[in-house]
């Protein structure tokens, strides 16, 4: 009955600390979802401001090209 006794509160014991592995495990993986949803919200954000700053970055080449043109005519 003791043997009985042992092995049972061993198990009761095992199954205790599975549960806490288990919780633990769970909030790790509501961390990592969290995580994820805010990195890919932050490249979104990133993305967008890529898209929005093409068309400005184009223009701003087009005129230091054409402000280095002027100059080197203007050397030669």
């Amino acid at each position: 009955m003791a043997r009985e006794d042992e092995r049972l509160d061993r198990v009761v014991e095992a199954l205790q600390q599975i549960n806490v592995n288990l919780e633990g495990l769970r909030v790790a993986l509501v961390d990592l979802t969290e995580t994820t949803a805010d990195h890919e919200d932050r490249l979104r954000s990133i993305e967008r401001w890529k898209h929005s700053l093409t068309p400005v970055l184009a223009a701003l080449t087009f005129v230091l090209g054409a402000i280095c043109s002027l100059a080197i005519q203007k050397v030669l």
